[in-house]
C-alpha cells in the first residue's frame, strides 16, 4: 500500500446536446459506472422501484434528457438510473460521512470523508468529474461515471458544498425535493453562496440531511441541518474548526442509535475532527494537503466503509479526490 491514490478526471462538455455529452465515455468508465448502479440498486429496497415516476414528477423533468442519454450509453433503463438518484432519500441509514471546514489565510477549506454503501466499487469507481464550458470548468463533483446526483460539489461561483446523512425524529416526506437531486440543482443554479444558502436552508426535501456549504471568506462555513421542512443554521465561530459527522447539534438534539456502526462512532468522528482541526488552525497557516489528508485518515476518523477523501478550496475554485488507501493498490487509473 502506497496511501491514498488520486482519482482519474472525467470531463463532460455541457456545450453539447445532452444525447452526445456522454458518448465519450470510455468502456471502461461504462463498465465501472454499471458497477456503481448495480451495487445502489441493491440497497434500495424493492418495494421502493416504483418511485422512478414519482422523481420525474416531483422534478418537473429536470434531469430526464441526461438520464435519458446515459441510459442509451451504458444499456440501462433509466429508470434504475433515476432510483440511484434517490438512494439517500430511500436507504439514508446506510450513509455516514465526516466533514471538516477550516480557516485559512488566503481562505477557507473543506476536507471530507465519503462513507458510503457499498464501498468497493463506488470506491474503485471514484472519478473527479469536470463540466466544462468554452474551456472553463464551471462545476466539479466527486463521483461516478453517470451520475447525476451531488454527495460533494464545488461551483465556480465560489462555494463548495457537502452531504452527511442523519435521521430524524420527522423522518421523511415523499413530496419533498430528493436530497442528492437538490444538491445537484444548487450547483447548477445558486449564483453565489448566499444564494446556494437560501436554496438549501428553506427547500422542502424529501429527507433529513446535514449540509456543509463554505463560500471564498472564511466567515462563510456553515452547516445546515436539515428536516425535510425545518432547518438550523451551525456557523463557524472564528477560526475555530466547523464539523459535521451524522447527527444534530441544534436542530434537534444529538443521539446514539445503538446497533448502528455509523451512528456509535459519530460523536468519537465529531471529537477527533474537532481536536485535529483546532491544532491545525492553532498553526496559523493554510492547511495543506497532506495535513487534511492526515486527518481524513486518522484512525479515529477513517470508517470502513470509506470510499473517498476530498479537498476542497472555493477561493481558488480547485478541488482533489483521492481514494482511499485500502482500494488504491487497484487504482481507477485510465483517466477517461
Amino acid at each position: 500500500m502506497t496511501g491514498p491514490s488520486p482519482a482519474p478526471e472525467l470531463h463532460l462538455d455541457l456545450s453539447q446536446d445532452a444525447r452526445h455529452r456522454y458518448e465519450g465515455l470510455s468502456p471502461a468508465a461504462v463498465e465501472r459506472g454499471r458497477a456503481v448502479l448495480e451495487g445502489v440498486l441493491s440497497e434500495i429496497p424493492v418495494g421502493a422501484r416504483h418511485v422512478a415516476h414519482l422523481v420525474r414528477l416531483r422534478t418537473a423533468g429536470r434531469f430526464h434528457k441526461d438520464l435519458r442519454a446515459i441510459s442509451d450509453r451504458f444499456g440501462v433503463d433509466w429508470k434504475h438510473l433515476a432510483l440511484a438518484c434517490v438512494s439517500y432519500d430511500l436507504t439514508l441509514a446506510a450513509f455516514g460521512c465526516s466533514t471538516v471546514a477550516l480557516a485559512g489565510v488566503g481562505g477557507p477549506v473543506v476536507a471530507r470523508n465519503l462513507d458510503w454503501w457499498p464501498e468497493e466499487p463506488l470506491a474503485r469507481s471514484t472519478y473527479l468529474v469536470r463540466e466544462i464550458e468554452t474551456g472553463r470548468c464551471l462545476r466539479a463533483t466527486a463521483g461516478w461515471p453517470g451520475s447525476i446526483g451531488v454527495v460533494t460539489g464545488l461551483s465556480s461561483n465560489g462555494f463548495a458544498l457537502v452531504l452527511n446523512a442523519v435521521s430524524g425524529p420527522e423522518g421523511v416526506s415523499l413530496t419533498g425535493y430528493p436530497v442528492l437531486l437538490h444538491l445537484r440543482r444548487v450547483l447548477e443554479d445558486a449564483a453565489d453562496f448566499d444564494a446556494a444558502l437560501v436554496m438549501l436552508r428553506d427547500t422542502h426535501l424529501a429527507a433529513p440531511c446535514l449540509i456543509s456549504l463554505v463560500g471564498v471568506e472564511n466567515h462563510q462555513r456553515v452547516v445546515i441541518e436539515r428536516s425535510p421542512k425545518r432547518h438550523a443554521l451551525r456557523w463557524a465561530e472564528g477560526i475555530s474548526p466547523l464539523v459535521a459527522t451524522n447527527d444534530y447539534r441544534k436542530l434537534f438534539p444529538p443521539e446514539t442509535r445503538e446497533g448502528s456502526p455509523i451512528y456509535e462512532t459519530t460523536c468519537a468522528r465529531f471529537e477527533a475532527l474537532d481536536l485535529l482541526g483546532a491544532e491545525i488552525a492553532e498553526a496559523g497557516a493554510d492547511p495543506t494537503d497532506e495535513e487534511l489528508l492526515g486527518v481524513l485518515t486518522d484512525p479515529d476518523v477513517l470508517q470502513t466503509i470509506t470510499v473517498q477523501h476530498v479537498v476542497m478550496r472555493p477561493h481558488t475554485n480547485t478541488i482533489k479526490v483521492w481514494i482511499p488507501e485500502l482500494y488504491a493498490a487497484d487504482p481507477n487509473t485510465d483517466g477517461s
